[in-house]
């Protein structure tokens, strides 16, 4: 609408003062000089530019301050109009994350995703979700709503997102999902929830997608070895072998105290994360020649029945 004030005015100018001789920077100068009330050269005497001194102040603020407005409200709250303010930047995106369920699991991936510095564009089905105002201050692109309906899919630029991430507790929902993503962009990553161990297997299979994540199996084995072991983190299977991460403290005459990194990984086939020393700075993937002394704190990654038989920590957990 400004353009049009200002095209329509400068039009006027050159046409109705051919005495004149502007050109039309300067007519649309004119034009703009109105907008704000301020007239530039003698009060005309054609009668329709003598209107428009009055009607173009008018006309121009009114729509100037109409837009200061609207884009005073999007800024300050976001939830006016949070839909297009969010397909607008989902559309300025690319190489970006496309989660699927904010629930419990959907916030973790979320805040790891971000933490990696990795662009997250989020859809979840519940307008009443608990973890909304999360990703709002975060400042990420929320869609609300089914992202079975592919419009989301689209809203959220899926053509040009490098993975999808489903973590809605769904199957169903989860697997329509990635096969309508797959449609819209047939080489994304995927990465499937599912509750049921044998039907993720089957779809990983059936259906290419190269991870298909069963909740039991992933949880599983955390379960088993925190029954049995206190100072194991972390764990999980591989190819059918349960790795597990352990801290510990070498003691005295244990088989860590006295070698290097190497030679622990060449004796023991484990390797070492990371190591914290009796007075110093804890190191992630120390070199190889790193030498390790009795007191040091460590964290052992290995197969189970390897750290199982292999006494690091004679003192206890750390």
């Amino acid at each position: 609408m400004l353009a049009g004030v200002l095209a329509g005015g400068a039009a006027a100018f050159r046409a109705l003062e051919p005495g004149r001789e502007s050109t039309w920077a300067e007519s649309i100068f004119r034009a703009w000089s109105l907008v704000f009330g301020e007239a530039s050269g003698e009060f005309p005497r054609d009668g329709f530019l003598q209107f428009l001194y009055f009607l173009v102040p008018v006309l121009g603020l009114t729509v100037l301050v109409e837009a200061i407005v609207e884009v005073s409200h999007m800024v300050r709250d976001r939830r006016r109009g949070e839909t297009e303010w969010c397909r607008i930047m989902a559309n300025s995106m690319e190489n970006h994350v496309v989660l699927v369920g904010l629930g419990k699991l959907g916030i973790r991936v979320f805040h790891l995703l971000r933490a990696m510095g990795t662009r997250v564009v989020v859809i979840e089905r519940d307008p009443l979700g608990e973890f909304l105002e999360d990703v709002r201050r975060d400042g990420s692109p929320l869609f609300v709503g089914d992202a079975r309906r592919e419009a989301f899919l689209v809203d959220a630029g899926i053509a040009r997102a490098r993975s999808l991430i489903l973590a809605t507790d769904d199957d169903l929902a989860n697997l329509e999902i990635a096969l309508d993503a797959r449609r819209l962009k047939p080489n994304i990553r995927v990465v499937l929830r599912m509750f049921d161990p044998n039907m993720a297997a089957k779809v990983s299979e059936g259906f290419q997608i190269r991870a298909v994540l069963s909740s039991s199996d992933l949880s599983a084995p955390a379960f088993a070895v925190a029954a049995l072991e206190k100072n194991i983190v972390a764990s999980t299977l591989i190819d059918g072998v349960l790795v597990v991460t352990q801290r510990c403290v070498v003691a005295p005459g244990s088989p860590a105290a006295g070698r290097s990194v190497g030679e622990l990984t060449r004796a023991h086939g484990v390797g070492v994360v990371e190591r914290r020393p009796k007075s110093g700075e804890a190191r992630l993937f120390p070199d190889p020649d790193t030498r390790i002394e009795a007191g040091d704190e460590i964290l052992v990654q290995g197969p189970f029945e390897v750290l199982e038989h292999v006494d690091f920590d004679a003192i206890g957990a750390a």
